[in-house]
């Protein structure tokens, strides 16, 4: 009988779990007969059944979903039994989303493409919308459920649900905790003109239980055709914000200086029980990373008391 690998005792911890993605980044790593320096690894719906089994024989898993939480209607019923189905599979003490959209029927690859103004929800709307569905979510699941905050990107698609008053709201109505993408705060703060230290100040800090983290990379660095849609969407909410090669963008590279400090700024802040590195590039640079923070998440003090069950895991 299949049995995924258990994690630690999470009340117990001296200091956050370090993961990454299960990617070919780290199956090259793992081919070479070494043993990643993380404690679980991060592993998704995109991967498929059989790619997260293969991982979970020597590592816990952490299980990160990636529905869109903005629809008029809950999840359907067979798409929730999938997700009931991943949390046994894999073990997660949690699991995670994005936190939504202001477009309601919308993909992850459908939000960087420039979309009509007329879909764009009012902030009433889409506040609405994402708290009943991670409310029914919450409800289904048998662990805690975690909201990301996403990185604002230049279009109506992400209006209202990058700001933190937004972001506070949904987690306080939802009843859930914040997983806080670092990275995904930079870019937000660069295209909103603000530090990322008065960003994350914005957000309530005392909820964040897991943190991501990746390198985002100014505009003006990336590919031309990449750089085009950018600006095109940027055309679209021109009212709202003006554009600036200089703007950060999501783009999963390398940490940088500026990333690791805004960790450390951040542990000085919060008590994560997790922390996930997302990079998939290169197995050098994924394996160089990961002692860097092994080192920064040394000197952390404990974490808080892993998240209880919720009501409805309780009723059960």
């Amino acid at each position: 009988m299949y049995e995924p690998t258990p994690w630690p005792d999470l009340a117990t911890l001296a200091r956050p779990l370090l993961g990454a993605n299960g990617t070919e980044a780290m199956t090259a790593l793992l081919a070479a007969g070494e043993k990643a320096p993380v404690d679980y690894m991060k592993v998704g719906p995109f991967m498929g059944i059989e790619a997260m089994q293969a991982l979970s024989h020597t590592y816990p898993l952490m299980l990160h979903l990636d529905d869109t939480l903005s629809g008029h209607a809950p999840l359907p019923e067979d798409q929730v039994a999938r997700l009931r189905g991943m949390v046994r599979l894999t073990g997660t003490p949690w699991t995670s989303e994005h936190l939504g959209f202001g477009v309601a029927e919308i993909t992850l690859d459908q939000s960087l493409q420039v979309q009509p103004a007329s879909l764009g929800l009012s902030r009433e709307v889409a506040m609405s919308n994402i708290v009943r569905n991670a409310h029914s979510l919450r409800a289904a699941l048998t662990v805690s459920l975690l909201l990301e905050n996403v990185p604002l990107y230049p279009n109506v698609v992400h209006r209202h649900i990058t700001r933190p008053a937004f972001i506070c709201q949904v987690l306080e109505l939802a009843g859930c905790d914040l997983l806080l993408d670092l990275a995904h705060a930079r870019v937000t703060a660069s295209l909103l003109g603000m530090t990322p230290e008065a960003y994350l100040e914005a957000l309530p800090l005392e909820r964040v239980r897991e943190i991501h983290l990746s390198g985002p990379r100014a505009v003006r660095t990336l590919p031309p055709a990449r750089q085009k849609l950018l600006r095109d969407n940027a055309r679209t909410v021109a009212a709202e914000l003006v554009f600036d090669d200089g703007w950060l963008v999501d783009v999963h590279d390398t940490m940088t200086e500026d990333d690791y400090g805004l960790l450390e700024w951040t542990l000085a802040r919060c008590r994560p029980l997790a922390v996930s590195l997302e990079y998939y590039r290169d197995a050098a640079c994924l394996r160089e990373q990961l002692l860097r923070l092994r080192e920064i998440i040394q000197d952390v003090g404990r974490p808080p008391a892993p998240l209880p069950p919720t009501d409805e895991t309780q009723a059960r």
